[in-house]
């Protein structure tokens, strides 16, 4: 992959989620009627959980690529709490996101007689304690994952040598795990604005020191600017 090809995608691919978050409409699994919440929205509901299952594997590569070079303990914690994000809050969003999507739009075909019993079996599916909202094994194992991740991976910066803008733009990225607007989508803008930095640092260090690996970059100190 050229510099060029990942830089694309380290800016584009969160950007990319931010604009389909902000469509996330305003209704919450959270409440006692979870069909009310969602049913006039459906639509919309399906398109931005749609687009987040899609999205989340590439999130997690590209802050994957984001450490590459980084070998620090906070860099390993980092690396390993991206796996639990994938792994988990896929599920999640599986469940809660396209799962209710599904269900609801299949009670929205019903005649309002029918619907009463769906919305029941619908609430019901969202407070599964493994797979559901608000509190479940999925959805804290996968939430705290990001978090977990976006910060030793600030941390790991840090240590690196990188300024102040660059250990705080990757600690705010931690907000994508709270991913309704307009929390998420800062988040996600906070994730390529720290891309970029990151990769001009390595652009220039690449081009002042041709001969030297490009992992080896990463953790050089005050390698990047503030």
């Amino acid at each position: 992959m050229t510099r060029a090809l990942l830089l694309g995608f380290l800016v584009l691919t969160p950007l990319a989620l931010a604009t389909v978050l902000w469509f996330h409409p305003a209704g919450s699994t959270g409440g006692d009627n979870i069909y009310a919440g969602v049913r006039e929205d459906v639509d919309d509901w399906l398109f931005v959980h749609t687009g987040f299952l899609l999205a989340t594997p590439l999130l997690t590569l590209g802050a994957y690529l984001l450490l590459r070079g980084l070998t620090s303990t906070a860099a390993t914690v980092s690396r390993v709490a991206l796996v639990f994000f994938l792994c988990f809050y896929t599920a999640y969003e599986v469940t809660v996101g396209l799962g209710t999507g599904v269900l609801v739009d299949y009670a929205n075909g019903l005649p309002p007689s029918e619907q009463a019993a769906v919305a029941g079996a619908i609430d019901h599916y969202n407070h599964n304690d493994v797979l559901g909202d608000p509190v479940s094994v999925s959805l804290v194992l996968g939430f705290f994952g990001w978090v977990v991740a976006m910060l030793a991976a600030a941390v790991a910066f840090k240590r690196a040598g990188a300024g102040w803008p660059v250990t705080i733009l990757v600690g705010l990225s931690a907000l994508v795990a709270i991913h309704p607007p307009p929390v998420g989508p800062v988040g996600l803008v906070c994730f390529a604005a720290a891309a970029v930095l990151i990769e001009r640092w390595r652009a220039r260090d690449a081009r002042a020191a041709p001969d030297r690996p490009v992992a080896d970059v990463a953790v050089a100190p005050d390698a990047i600017a503030t």
